[in-house]
């Protein structure tokens, strides 16, 4: 009975020990489908284990070689590392729609000031 209840618990406690690159996104999505106290316990949980140990859950499930073939995956998934030109242009874009908004906002405040 307690192996169950341990695994059980231990299941809850990684379910999203996979999750590890969605890290800014997973939270929000939890949040917005109404699961805030799982979404709580999960990202507290993985931010607790990191800071003790140095590691994240997968970290501790995976073993090196398993860790290594994820990085080489995501690598390759990674739209910067197939097509880094598209990427640089995609950045340069946000960065000239960032400085716009910026200016726009500068323009608000200081008419809002005279």
């Amino acid at each position: 009975m307690r192996k169950y209840i341990g695994l059980l618990f231990l299941g809850f406690f990684l379910s999203g020990c996979y999750s590890n690159s969605l890290t800014m996104v997973g939270p929000v999505t939890g949040v917005v489908s109404g699961k805030l106290s799982e979404t709580a316990i999960s990202t507290s949980f993985n931010h607790i284990v990191k800071k003790q140990t140095g590691k994240t859950p997968i970290e501790h499930v995976l073993n090196e070689d398993q860790i290594k073939a994820l990085k080489t995956n995501k690598a390759k998934l990674n739209p910067c590392e197939q097509t880094p030109e598209l990427c640089s242009k995609i950045n340069l874009r946000v960065a000239i729609v960032n400085n716009i908004l910026k200016n726009k906002n500068k323009l608000k405040t200081s008419k809002v000031s005279n």
